[in-house]
C-alpha cells in the first residue's frame, strides 16, 4: 500500500448477487477507527491500538439490524488493510457499504482497492487478471505473477543494467519475451477456426470437441451460414472454437456472405483447422495463402493450417496416407479427438512455461517486453530499460 495515500476506502471484494458470504476490504488511516465505531466483538473489546496482522475477531456489525461478521487484520504497515466477512446478498452488501459511507469512507471498486493496497502495481494487476482466469492452468500462471514472479524478473534485469551486465540484460529480456504470446491469452482465449469445404463434418467436429450440440448438423450444403463460436479448454488452455461456413466458389447470396465471414475469421485466427473428408471422392485442400491469409496469430506471422482428416470410421475414397502430418478423426465416433486436441495444444503453445516462471501476463505487458527485448538485442540497452517502465501500460 502506498504510504502517502491518505484516503480511507471500502469496497466489496466478492461479486454482486446472492451468496452465502460477502467480503469487504477497508484501507486507509481511519479504517480502524471506522471499524471500532460499528463492530462489537463477542468476547472482548477493540482497543484504539490496532492488533498485529493475522488476528481475527468474531462479532456483530451495526447497531439495530446487526449482522454477525468476522474481522480480519490483514496489514498494518505501510498502511492499514482490514477485511470484514459478512453474510452475502445485495441487501447486506448495501447495508455495509452505506454504514461505512456514513462514517466518511470512500466506496471504490475491488480492482481499484487492490491497486491502492498493493505496494507493487504489477502484482496488483496480476491479482485483477487472476479473477478473469478461465482455466486452472492459466490461473496457476497468473498466481505465480501475483506472488511476484514477473516483478522479481524485472528487478533482476534492472540490477543487471545497473552493474553494466549488458549481455545478462539481453538474455533475461529474451527469456521474458519467450512467453509473451502465452501472456496474451491468459484471460483472452486463443481463436481456433474450423474450416473446409461444405459437408466435410466441420460442425460435427466442433460439437464433438465441445461435448454438446453447439452447431446445427445437416447433409445440405450451406447449413452453417454464420460463424458459430464455442468456448472450450484444450490441454488447460482457453480456446474459442469457431465453426464456419463451408468454402466453395459458387454459392447463393446469404451463403456467400457466410463464406466471406468464414474467410475473415480465418484471417484473424490464431490457428486454422482445415477439415478434409476421407469419404469424398476428391479432397478439397486449403486455398493458397496468396488467396487469403490462414491466420496470422498475435505475432503477425502467417500460420499454416492444421490438416484434419474426418470420417475415418468409413472406408476412405482416396489415399489418406498421402497427407503428411495430418490428424485422423471421426467426429461421429470420437476416434482421434484426443490426438486432435494434443495437436491443437502443441500448435498454440509449443513452449510451455514451468511453474514459477515469469510471464508478461497482459497484451500490454507482452508488447512492452517484446519491444524492450528487441531494443536490447539491437544494442539499445538504455532504450530497452525505458521501455520497461511499465506503469503506463498497467
Amino acid at each position: 500500500m502506498r504510504a502517502d495515500d491518505q484516503a480511507t476506502r471500502i469496497c466489496c471484494l466478492t461479486p454482486p448477487g446472492q451468496a452465502a458470504i460477502a467480503t469487504f476490504g477497508l484501507s486507509g488511516p481511519h479504517a480502524w477507527d471506522a471499524v471500532r465505531a460499528y463492530f462489537r466483538p463477542l468476547k472482548s473489546t477493540l482497543s484504539p491500538q490496532i492488533p498485529q496482522p493475522g488476528r481475527f475477531f468474531l462479532g456483530r456489525l451495526g447497531t439495530d439490524a446487526a449482522d454477525e461478521v468476522v474481522l480480519a487484520i490483514k496489514q498494518v504497515a505501510p498502511g492499514v488493510v482490514l477485511e470484514l466477512h459478512t453474510h452475502g446478498g445485495r441487501a447486506v452488501t448495501d447495508f455495509v457499504l452505506e454504514l461505512f459511507r456514513g462514517y466518511g469512507l470512500e466506496v471504490c471498486t475491488w480492482d481499484a482497492f487492490l491497486h491502492v493496497t498493493s505496494p507493487d502495481p504489477i502484482r496488483a494487476e496480476a491479482a485483477c487478471a487472476l479473477a478473469l482466469a478461465q482455466t486452472g492452468r492459466t490461473a496457476a500462471i497468473l498466481l505465480d505473477q501475483e506472488r511476484g514472479a514477473l516483478t522479481v524478473a524485472l528487478d533482476a534485469i534492472k540490477h543487471a543494467a545497473k552493474v553494466g551486465a549488458t549481455a545478462e540484460v539481453v538474455e533475461r529480456l529474451l527469456a521474458l519475451a519467450r512467453y509473451a504470446d502465452i501472456g496474451r491469452h491468459l484471460t483472452t482465449p486463443w481463436r481456433v477456426v474450423v474450416a473446409g469445404a461444405p459437408n466435410v463434418g466441420k460442425s460435427s467436429l466442433v460439437n464433438a470437441l465441445a461435448g454438446f450440440q453447439r452447431s446445427i448438423v445437416a447433409p445440405t450444403p450451406g447449413t452453417t451460414r454464420d460463424v458459430v463460436t464455442t468456448q472450450i479448454a484444450i490441454d488447460g488452455w482457453p480456446v474459442e472454437l469457431a465453426d464456419t461456413a463451408g468454402l466453395r466458389a459458387a454459392a447463393p447470396g446469404i451463403e456467400a456472405q457466410g463464406i466471406w465471414q468464414a474467410r475473415q475469421t480465418m484471417a484473424e485466427a490464431d490457428l486454422c483447422v482445415w477439415v478434409l473428408d476421407a469419404a469424398a471422392e476428391t479432397p478439397v485442400w486449403p486455398e493458397p495463402i496468396t488467396s487469403y491469409p490462414l491466420g496470422t496469430g498475435a505475432s503477425g506471422a502467417t500460420l499454416q493450417p492444421l490438416l484434419v482428416i474426418n470420417k475415418i470410421d468409413v472406408e476412405p475414397a482416396w489415399d489418406v496416407s498421402e497427407v503428411k502430418g495430418a490428424v485422423y478423426v471421426s467426429a461421429r465416433t470420437g476416434a482421434g479427438l484426443g490426438e486432435l486436441c494434443a495437436a491443437i495444444g502443441q500448435r498454440l503453445v509449443p513452449d510451455q512455461p514451468a511453474a514459477g516462471v515469469a510471464v508478461p501476463f497482459t497484451p500490454q505487458l507482452a508488447a512492452a517486453i517484446e519491444s524492450a527485448a528487441q531494443l536490447a538485442a539491437d544494442g539499445q540497452t538504455e532504450a530497452a530499460l525505458v521501455a520497461l517502465h511499465l506503469h503506463d501500460v498497467l
